[in-house]
């Protein structure tokens, strides 16, 4: 199975908005893609989280680039 990465910067981004490695984790296995063909997004109660992710072309690993959590419209 090809393992997912967290750069230092998306580290620090998942703790400033106080998640998770584990809820990113859920949302890049069981969330929805969204329009952006390399974006994911997973409601939660009264939240949801997304994330963009790019895929190293060399390992085949995934790197998640980017998330964000809002509260749910």
């Amino acid at each position: 199975m090809t393992g997912v990465n967290f750069p230092p910067k998306t580290v620090r981004l998942i703790s400033s908005i106080g998640i998770s490695e584990s809820i990113v984790l859920d949302v890049f296995h069981k969330g929805e893609q969204i329009k952006s063909k390399n974006g994911m997004v997973k409601r939660y109660n009264g939240y949801e989280v997304g994330l963009f992710y790019a895929q190293d072309k060399n390992t085949g690993e995934y790197i998640i680039t980017y998330v964000w959590k809002r509260e749910r419209r």
